[in-house]
């Protein structure tokens, strides 16, 4: 926790103060200072203006008015320079067209470009990972393993196996935002990424946090993508059994098993972990460990040795990942598009468009300008925009291959 916090830290100080043109170590001690009065923050270089809504046409119209001033030629100093100055009529000062963003979108144009016949694909896949059909809430609770989202392996290994049979299909953009889940239905994604990957170029977009199981399903891909801030790795197991005989003696419910078979009951919950189960719980925490190690070590052409030194639950900034291997690069939504382009040797220039085809949650269709444009931004704004990861929040280390059973 603390060199993940170490690190976010540094990225989000280090950031702010190349946009406000500050020393990062003066910004670190201006946020140490915090809270600050807006008179503070203004002197401090933090913010530009202290005003209200009313005045921002003339500030704005003033800031312009000082830029074109500052472009214009220097004046030729003559005779009249050092005149006593004419008495001046007053002029009011300069002020700005504010417009709705409404009405703004219409004044937008985007140079007419050719259109290719191949497309990138995007697919997107959030929240915990389980088994079954993908599913979102129709309330979305924030209560880990009840509330959120989940990307069903029925649902995306379905659609990826659709994917591989489109001719057309020259890269896809798989969104990953998730924190784990069941380690079969990973497995089985991850699957069905390799089989696409060995076809067709896949890059793997990284949102918020792409650990564990998110990070497995990632690993086969031709390209991963994270933000410098993203929360990935997690290259661990767990797996636990609930134990509820001590509510059942509160409740005076007697509850009794008939079983067949050494190990009928492993998993119920009438009672707690023996030592042989405890054992046989671990055997299986190890090989399904093994089976991630080898899954990432293929992906990302590492050894075991490398992809261990770096897994065992641990937990890594995006900036970190990529410094282990366990990324390619940085970028943003527009990037991977973009390189998932250059990867299928689509055209990406000022002469042809991307088409981009999103298969998440309904097909649609839409434009990437490789300059970017305003209308991608919000097409891409739109797709990612979900509230995620509240199935998982506060548990980034978590990827179970068991279901947990309450009984």
């Amino acid at each position: 926790m603390e060199w993940l916090l170490d690190d976010q830290y540094d990225m989000l100080t280090a950031d702010m103060a190349a946009g406000r043109s500050l020393n990062q170590i003066e910004l670190r001690q201006w946020i140490d200072r915090a809270p600050l009065s807006v008179e503070e923050a203004r002197d401090a270089g933090l913010i530009d203006w202290v005003a209200y809504d009313d005045q921002l046409a003339t500030l704005i119209g003033q800031a312009r008015a000082d830029d074109q001033t500052a472009l214009a030629s220097p004046p030729v100093a003559t005779a009249e320079t050092n005149a006593p100055p004419a008495a001046k009529a007053s002029v009011a000062p300069p002020r700005a067209k504010l417009k709705s963003w409404g009405r703004a979108w219409d004044m937008l144009r985007e140079k007419p470009r050719r259109h290719t016949r191949r497309y990138v694909g995007v697919l997107s896949l959030e929240g915990l990972i389980s088994m079954g059909p993908s599913w979102r809430p129709p309330i979305d609770l924030p209560i880990p393993f009840v509330g959120g989202e989940s990307a069903g392996e029925q649902t995306l290994v379905t659609m990826l196996r659709r994917l591989e049979t489109l001719d057309d299909l020259a890269a896809l953009v798989l969104h990953v935002d998730s924190g784990g889940g069941s380690a079969l239905a990973s497995a089985l994604i991850g699957r069905q990424l390799e089989l696409l990957a060995a076809k067709r170029p896949v890059v793997v977009y990284m949102g918020n946090v792409a650990a564990s199981g998110g990070y497995y399903v990632a690993a086969p891909a031709t390209y991963i993508m994270s933000q410098t801030g993203t929360t990935t790795g997690s290259i661990g197991v767990i797996t636990a059994k609930v134990s509820a005989a001590g509510l059942y003696d509160q409740l005076a419910v007697k509850r009794v098993s008939l079983a067949r078979g050494e190990h009928a009951g492993l998993y119920r919950d009438t009672d707690p972990m023996t030592a042989e189960e405890r054992a046989i719980f671990l055997r299986t925490i190890h090989e399904t460990y093994d089976e991630f190690i080898a899954i990432v070590a293929r992906g990302r052409k590492l050894s075991p040795e490398a992809v261990d030194a770096v897994g065992g639950g641990r937990v890594w900034t995006g900036r970190q990942a990529r410094e282990r291997g366990l990324v390619d690069g940085h970028g943003d939504f527009l990037d991977a598009i973009k390189k998932a382009a250059e990867l299928a040797a689509l055209p990406v220039d000022d002469v042809y468009a991307i088409s981009v085809v999103n298969f998440t949650p309904r097909t649609s269709q839409y434009t990437v300008y490789p300059n970017g444009s305003a209308r991608l931004a919000e097409e891409a704004a739109r797709l990612l925009s979900g509230e995620t990861l509240r199935a998982l929040a506060g548990r980034p280390l978590l990827l179970i291959p068991y279901e947990l059973r309450f009984g």
